[in-house]
């Protein structure tokens, strides 16, 4: 992930018996905090997730420009979701023991060195490694190994059940304006080299550095949020057991569902800058507005993703949107022009942009709140493998010429999540999260 529609003071805020605050009469100081802890959250996270944008439409473009092939290029990313896979299960494991904050912390500064490293070399060892760190478009890398499923937890401790698939759905439209922005900076290397009489290489220095520097601000920016105590070992049973017992039926089905769609993006839509040049000739000077177009448009599912759940349940409202986005995906290929093929995914990206936090949301409330990281990062880490393996059969399929080779990936992505959004509904349909079974019996009571 993706002005505020609504005061998160209204809508996040949580009940206390407390005496309230003076300056709003039911507003006590526990609903002040979590609202500015709220917002500090999805605030850094914001600032951190802006070199995603920047690194999906220009590295891929950039390494083939300067003599990689498409499957080196699927190489380094996939480099990015192996390192991030590796990190996910322990660091999240660790977290839910030891306090989320503090990992949060730690994996956001993390960056910073992966964004120095991608400034100062061409070298393609170093940049695997930087990719390692740091991450490549979609796939986070080792750095949101470390802060993703803190991170995830830590939301939802700072929002009530009822308010969990808004607080979930301002993520990613935070997150989505990440990649906007992440997109649009596409241009800074051309700004430099216009305005400031740059040299090429300079002009991509400059711009990872101020992904250095936004990385150490974010990690700045989390010091003031408060936690609760880590789980005791007197709150939860003491266990031997690797992964979680109590939750590890519905964490193993949602993990089914969650690889499908790693898969899917890593096969369609780390190389997808790649794909529209190699099919229309195009740059990323070109792209860069139509991708961020693509993800600021999807801010509107903010107010979307609840209501859709609401009425039609969790499991329905993912078949529908990720099914959609799936038939669009594939129909790109289709398009005479690479302005039609941008106006299909931009449309495409609003629907998928629903399904994600609709997802997010139902494993955060279906799993027990001690077990939410862990949740987390073994889903992430199933999405991770098939994030990883996506980008490889992506360049080798690049790697041709002609148009059967440069369509697979998106029919191939599209088919699979197609497939996820289908086993999605058919493992969840019977299982709906503890808010909406409260809704539904209100519903009938009224």
């Amino acid at each position: 992930m993706q002005g505020l529609k609504s005061s998160p003071s209204h809508t996040l805020g949580q009940p206390n018996s407390r005496a309230p605050l003076e300056v709003k009469e039911n507003l006590s100081w526990k609903d002040l905090q979590i609202t500015r802890d709220f917002r500090l959250l999805l605030a850094a996270m914001g600032l951190n997730s802006l070199p995603l944008g920047y690194t999906l439409v220009v590295l891929p473009i950039y390494l083939n420009e300067i003599g990689f092939s498409a499957a080196i290029i699927g190489a380094v990313s996939s480099v990015s979701a192996i390192a991030n896979t590796i990190g996910l299960v322990p660091f999240a494991l660790a977290a839910d023991k030891y306090g989320r904050k503090h990992f949060v912390f730690w994996g956001f500064l993390s960056a910073t060195l992966a964004h120095i490293l991608f400034a100062f070399t061409r070298d393609l060892n170093l940049l695997l490694l930087a990719s390692a760190i740091g991450g490549v478009g979609l796939a986070g890398g080792f750095s949101a190994a470390v802060w993703t499923p803190a991170w995830t937890a830590l939301l939802a401790e700072k929002t009530s059940p009822e308010k969990r698939t808004r607080a979930f759905a301002w993520g990613q439209g935070i997150w989505t304006i990440a990649l906007t922005a992440g997109s649009g900076m596409g241009v800074l290397p051309a700004f430099f080299r216009s305005s400031f009489k740059t040299t090429s290489l300079a002009s991509f220095q400059y711009t990872f550095l101020i992904f250095a520097g936004l990385a150490v601000l974010s990690g700045l920016i989390l010091l003031p949020i408060s936690e609760g105590k880590p789980f005791s070992p007197q709150s939860k049973p003491q266990t031997s057991k690797f992964f979680p017992e109590k939750s590890l039926r519905q964490i193993s089905r949602f993990s089914l569902t969650l690889g499908l769609v790693g898969l899917a993006s890593g096969i369609a839509l780390q190389l997808l800058s790649l794909w529209f040049k190699k099919m229309y000739g195009v740059n990323e000077a070109v792209l860069s507005p139509w991708f961020a177009a693509a993800e600021i448009t999807s801010l509107v599912v903010v107010p979307i993703a609840p209501r859709l759940t609401r009425t039609l349940g969790s499991p329905m409202s993912v078949l529908t949107t990720q099914g959609l986005s799936a038939v669009l995906l594939g129909s790109m290929v289709l398009a005479p022009t690479y302005q039609l093929a941008g106006i299909i995914y931009i449309i495409r990206n609003f629907f998928m942009n629903i399904s994600w936090p609709v997802q997010q949301s139902y494993l955060m409330g279906t799993v027990t709140a001690d077990e939410r990281a862990s949740a987390s990062a073994i889903t992430s880490t199933i999405w991770g493998i098939g994030s990883s393996v996506g980008p490889i059969f992506a360049g080798y399929l690049l790697n041709g010429t002609d148009y059967a080779s440069i369509s697979a990936p998106l029919l191939l992505g599209s088919a699979i999540y197609l497939a996820s959004a289908i086993a999605f509904y058919y493992l969840f349909r019977r299982k709906p999260p503890p808010e909406e079974v409260k809704a539904r019996f209100s519903t009938e009571i009224a």
